[in-house]
C-alpha cells in the first residue's frame, strides 16, 4: 500500500459546539466549531473532517444551517458526517457546502446505505468511519459514538464496506482515542492488507513519530 502525507484536524460536535473527549467520554467544550475551522482553513490542513457525535442516537439529521455556515468559510474539502441515515439526507450534505458524507451507525444498520450513496454522488464522496473496540472475543466495530458494540469484525466489515462501494475508510480505536498514547498498529495493518481504499486513521496520535 502506497502511504500518502495528509494532515486532516478531525472535529467533533455537540449540539452545535465543538467538544474533546477521551476514549469517546467525558466529552469537554472545546470552542466555536467556525472559528476553528477557519483556523485549520488557514493553516493549510489538506482536508477537515466534522462529525456530529450526537445525531444518530438522538436521531436526528444533519445540522444543515451549520454546516452550510462553516462551510461557506472554508476553502478546504469538508467531509460530513452525524445523522446521514439515508441518501436524501446525504444529497443535502453535499448541496450545503460538504464535500463527502461520512457514515457509520446508520452503514451497520442498513449497509446498502453505502451503495445508495455512492451510486448516486460517487464513490469517492462516501467516507465509512469504522470505530473499532477491544473485547474479551478480540476487536469489535461500535456505533452510536461508541455506546453500542457490535459483534461485526472489523476487518470483515471494512471488507464489506469496499465491496459496498464506500471510497475511503476513517479507522478509529477507541481504546486509543484522546489518549496520546499512540495508535492501535496491528488492526489498520490486517485492514491495508485486504482493501484498497484510503484508510485515514485517528486515535491516539499524539506525536509526529505516531505519524510517521
Amino acid at each position: 500500500m502506497a502511504y500518502f502525507k495528509r494532515i486532516i484536524p478531525s472535529l467533533l460536535l455537540s449540539d452545535g459546539r465543538l467538544v474533546k473527549g477521551v476514549q469517546f467520554k467525558n466529552h469537554q467544550d472545546a470552542g466555536n466549531p467556525a472559528s476553528t475551522i477557519r483556523i485549520f482553513n488557514d493553516q493549510m490542513a489538506d482536508e477537515i473532517i466534522v462529525c456530529d457525535i450526537n445525531a444518530s442516537k438522538r436521531r436526528v439529521g444533519p445540522d444543515l444551517v451549520a454546516l452550510n455556515a462553516f462551510a461557506s468559510r472554508c476553502f478546504v474539502p469538508i467531509c460530513y458526517g452525524g445523522g446521514i441515515k439515508n441518501l436524501e439526507m446525504a444529497k443535502k450534505v453535499i448541496l450545503n457546502g460538504a464535500d463527502k458524507v461520512l457514515v457509520n451507525s446508520h452503514a451497520i444498520n442498513n449497509p446498502k446505505l453505502i451503495s445508495e450513496i455512492s451510486d448516486a454522488i460517487g464513490s469517492q464522496a462516501v467516507v465509512v468511519a469504522v470505530d473499532f473496540v477491544k473485547t474479551h472475543a478480540g476487536h469489535r466495530v461500535a456505533k452510536q459514538n461508541a455506546q453500542i458494540v457490535t459483534s461485526l469484525n472489523p476487518i470483515e466489515w471494512c471488507k464489506e464496506v469496499q465491496n459496498l462501494g464506500a471510497g475511503e475508510l476513517v479507522l478509529t480505536s477507541v481504546d486509543q482515542e484522546g489518549t496520546r498514547n499512540g495508535i492501535e498498529h496491528s488492526i489498520i495493518e490486517e485492514v491495508s492488507k485486504v482493501v484498497e481504499l484510503p484508510i485515514i486513521v485517528q486515535g491516539g496520535i499524539g506525536s509526529l513519530d505516531d505519524c510517521a
